[in-house]
């Protein structure tokens, strides 16, 4: 035997190796539970809410315009709130001296005219695409806006999401 085992402490190589033990066990206790927990917890309630192009798209929106010259998009919604639900989407044109009051929304800016609102009936999981929205704008600029509220119908009254607003920004020419 070499000097090395025999002054090796047995003792203490079997609790080094007890305790490798009790971590492992533990690890692979906790991934399981934390799988286990990932697989069954509820979805979480949301509604999806997107601007999309006039090819029904979530990409390339208009940047340019020109004065009277209809701007056409979509907007996109997915109940995933749990049960079926009505749904307004309101449309505002607003010039360049916007600022939205993200809590009350767009209803009370005076740089903001609105224009017109589509209703919808969504079942728990279900999606839709609105009808073709067109705003035309009647002065230049940059900053011009297109914007789009989603307002939930909920005990019979309206009310607005402060997270459900959407903005396309446009400059528009003579």
């Amino acid at each position: 035997m070499s000097e090395d085992s025999e002054n090796f402490d047995w003792k203490s190589g079997l609790t080094l190796e007890k305790i490798t033990k009790i971590v492992l066990i533990a690890g692979i206790i906790i991934i399981s539970g934390a799988m286990i927990y990932s697989f069954t917890k509820p979805e979480e309630q949301d509604v999806l809410f997107f601007i999309l192009n006039e090819n029904q798209e979530l990409k390339d929106f208009p940047t340019n315009s020109t004065v009277g010259e209809n701007v056409s998009i979509y907007a996109l919604i997915e109940n995933h709130l749990g049960y079926t639900e009505n749904f307004s989407v309101r449309v505002y044109r607003g010039n360049a001296d916007i600022s939205i009051n993200d809590s009350i929304g767009v209803s009370e800016n005076i740089n903001a005219a609105y224009l017109y609102n589509y209703t919808y009936t969504l079942e728990n999981e279900q999606s839709m695409i609105s009808d073709m929205i067109n705003v035309s704008f009647y002065e230049t600029g940059i900053n011009q806006s297109i914007i789009i509220e989603l307002w939930i119908n909920e005990d019979n009254a309206w009310g607005y999401y402060p997270g459900y607003i959407l903005f396309l920004r446009l400059s528009i020419d003579s």
